[in-house]
């Protein structure tokens, strides 16, 4: 899967990217933000990027859910993964910036992760507009 991501998006213009990680007894969580040189590239990354998250959902568990959502950026895509816990996991591109959130959660759960997940998705969108 990762090789055929990077066979997709390797002739993109990927001008920096950036990330950081959480983790508590129960959860994981990951945040990414990579800044592409086009619109266009960072379009092709979503793309890229959604099919890698569906094969990475499916080969560990059940996807779920797998669906374009509405007010987030400009365009905005969401993933569900069970198996080896509940797994959310949001992408979104704001003009040629590629934000992913994703929370992964091995022990207890709160009972509307996707709330909880989607406020701090939001959280970040308004960083990436308030900086942009």
């Amino acid at each position: 899967m990762l090789v055929e991501f990077e066979k997709r998006t390797t002739d993109l213009v990927d001008i920096a990217e950036v990330g950081n990680k959480w983790r508590d007894d129960d959860k994981l969580g990951n945040v990414y933000v990579g800044v592409f040189g086009s619109t266009s590239d960072a379009h092709e990354t979503m793309a890229a990027l959604n099919v890698f998250s569906r094969g990475w959902g499916d080969n560990g568990g059940v996807v779920t859910k797998d669906e374009d959502i509405d007010g987030l950026g400009d365009e905005a895509w969401r993933l569900w993964a069970a198996g080896s816990g509940t797994q959310v996991t949001y992408h979104w591109r704001r003009d040629n910036l590629v934000l992913e959130a994703h929370v992964h959660c091995f022990g207890s759960c709160p009972g509307d992760v996707d709330t909880a997940t989607r406020a701090w998705v939001d959280a970040i969108d308004d960083e990436a507009r308030r900086d942009g």
